[in-house]
């Protein structure tokens, strides 16, 4: 049975991805207003009805006063401004290479830059090439392009540690309603995601194995990293 039967309204489930990518990007005022005139709930809500998830997943965001205060939650919950903390790249909670040891820019990152080459695009400014957000843009990409099948296997590499970025959450130290509220939101889809797709669910022995990974480094290491991309950028 191909992909393409399995996966049933690949349009809608371009569209959740494409708004939770949203979600999770650096704040900026578009995002904002995008949350407080009701816009982002609106197109959650819409992707969740089209492909009738049960149980329905929380839509409803957080109040956010501005961006700001997004960009202070999104800082101390991602990029180590408190600690402990959840990475929001894959390259933490993944192996990297051999006897090395890292955070940022391990193989997740280095595929996914040549995935973007591939297709003629850069990864953002300010980005690492895996972050959550950019996974969730490029999986996108590929249902609106029709290739479900290159969809499914870039799922199940690039989508395998949303539960460990939600445990991670769960006992980071920074408040970070909104943002916490978004994490909880895209391990729930992925779950439905994977589930739909009779993929095996991962199991918390696995994803709490993945955020282990994230105490053998320090996390100023990641702080140092995100600095020297800014200034490079």
């Amino acid at each position: 049975m191909s992909s393409e039967t399995l996966l049933e309204r690949p349009d809608a489930w371009a569209d959740l991805l494409a708004a939770l990518a949203e979600c999770l990007r650096e704040p900026d005022e578009d995002l904002l207003e995008h949350v407080q005139d009701g816009e982002l709930q609106d197109a959650l809500a819409d992707a969740v009805e089209r492909l009738d998830l049960q149980p329905a997943p929380g839509i409803d965001p957080p109040s956010v006063s501005s961006v700001g205060v997004m960009t202070e939650s999104y800082l101390a919950l991602f990029e180590a401004l408190e600690t402990p903390y959840a990475p929001n790249a894959e390259s933490p909670y993944k192996p990297w290479y051999g006897e090395r040891t890292g955070l940022m820019a391990g193989p997740p990152a280095e595929e996914m830059r040549r995935r973007y080459a591939a297709i003629d695009a850069d990864v953002p400014p300010c980005y690492p090439a895996d972050h959550v957000s950019l996974l969730l843009e490029y999986g996108s990409l590929l249902l609106d392009a029709g290739a479900v099948d290159a969809f499914v296997v870039f799922q199940e590499d690039h989508f395998d540690w949303f539960p460990a970025l939600r445990l991670a959450t769960a006992g980071a130290a920074a408040e970070s309603p909104f943002h916490r509220w978004a994490v909880f939101l895209l391990d729930d889809v992925a779950t439905t995601l994977r589930s739909r797709l009779g993929s095996e669910p991962i199991d918390d022995e696995t994803a709490a194995s993945m955020v282990d990974r994230i105490g053998d480094v320090s996390p100023w290491t990641a702080v140092f990293q995100q600095e020297d991309r800014r200034q490079s950028s």
